[in-house]
């Protein structure tokens, strides 16, 4: 299954509504699923076979991609966003929405916020752990104000959006993902014309994103306490404070994919730079966020999912 990039493109392959083309489709989609992939760059990002590819790939039916490289849950999930996204998904035959967002709302600049007074000059804070790090971002909010906000309040915006799909369209569901332990702390994106072509020259940000914050705030030069500071927040984060208690939540409707214990995920091969699996590392974990999409189907639907 290729993906469409573009509602131009996804109206003219589906076809207008009374056409033989829409017929045809509709008639394919009986037993083949309909999928809108919609995150940030680990479905979004154009330099290599990304995670929603390396999904797609794998599966016979219609699948569209949605979102942008960088892109926040806030920005995603904002209630204008998912007003229109609803109206999309209600207007065309989608079996599941597979989301990617979370990891980018506690990195840069929303890290540096909670940090600001190791990263602001002079430096004189007294360096800390990685667990009191850790408890510092959880104090701030980033995964759960108490009152809506947070990463979690922004899921539980769409997972209410999905509700009020799923009151139409039963089978209707909603499919996460959660993050692999990261390895190559510090290091930037390698672009340049040979391995991303002109787009090297329209990206602005290639990381790091946790250690330019962190290495300001954790003993310094220690990437192994960098490291568990990175675990304690995809994974304690994360997936405990906003997927794991979701998928409780809104059984039925939610689920996600885990990548915490993926073989191979501490090497450096698998890995193009700081929080970017690499192709290779894409197609590594693609088969656990496949299972996640295969349960998610109606059963006649399930076999289009290798």
């Amino acid at each position: 299954m290729e993906l469409i990039n573009h509602w131009t493109d996804w109206r003219e392959v589906y076809g207008r509504q009374n056409s033989h083309q829409r017929k045809r489709i509709d008639e394919l989609l009986q037993t083949r699923p309909a999928l809108l992939y919609w995150g940030d760059s680990w479905f979004s990002t154009p330099l290599y076979r990304n995670l929603a590819k390396q999904s797609a790939r794998n599966i016979e039916g219609l699948g569209m991609v949605i979102g942008k490289p960088g892109g926040l849950a806030a920005e995603l999930f904002s209630k204008r966003e998912l007003e229109r996204v609803r109206k999309r998904i209600e207007a065309n035959p989608f079996d599941t929405l597979i989301v990617s967002a979370g990891g980018n709302d506690s990195l840069s600049d929303r890290l540096d916020s909670v940090f600001k007074r190791w990263t602001t000059t002079p430096r004189n804070e007294p360096r800390i752990t990685a667990d009191a790090a850790y408890d510092m971002l959880v104090a701030a909010d980033i995964f759960d104000d108490g009152n809506g906000g947070g990463i979690l309040g922004r899921y539980e915006d769409l997972l209410q959006m999905a509700t009020q799909v799923q009151a139409n369209r039963p089978h209707f569901r909603v499919v996460g993902h959660g993050y692999a332990p990261l390895k190559r702390i510090g290091v930037a994106g390698d672009l340049d014309l040979a391995s991303a072509g002109l787009v090297a020259f329209l990206k602005g940000e290639v990381g790091p994103w946790l250690w330019s914050v962190m290495q300001h705030v954790l003993p310094v030069d220690d990437k192994d306490e960098a490291r568990r500071f990175a675990h304690r927040l995809l994974v304690d984060g994360f997936r405990g404070l906003v997927l794991e208690p979701l998928q409780i939540k809104y059984a039925g409707l939610f689920s996600y994919a885990d990548f915490t214990n993926v073989q191979g995920t501490q090497e450096d091969a698998f890995w193009f730079d700081e929080i970017h699996p690499n192709e290779e590392g894409f197609a590594r974990i693609a088969p656990l966020l496949n299972d996640r999409i295969r349960a998610a189907l109606p059963d006649k639907k399930r076999w289009a999912v290798r």
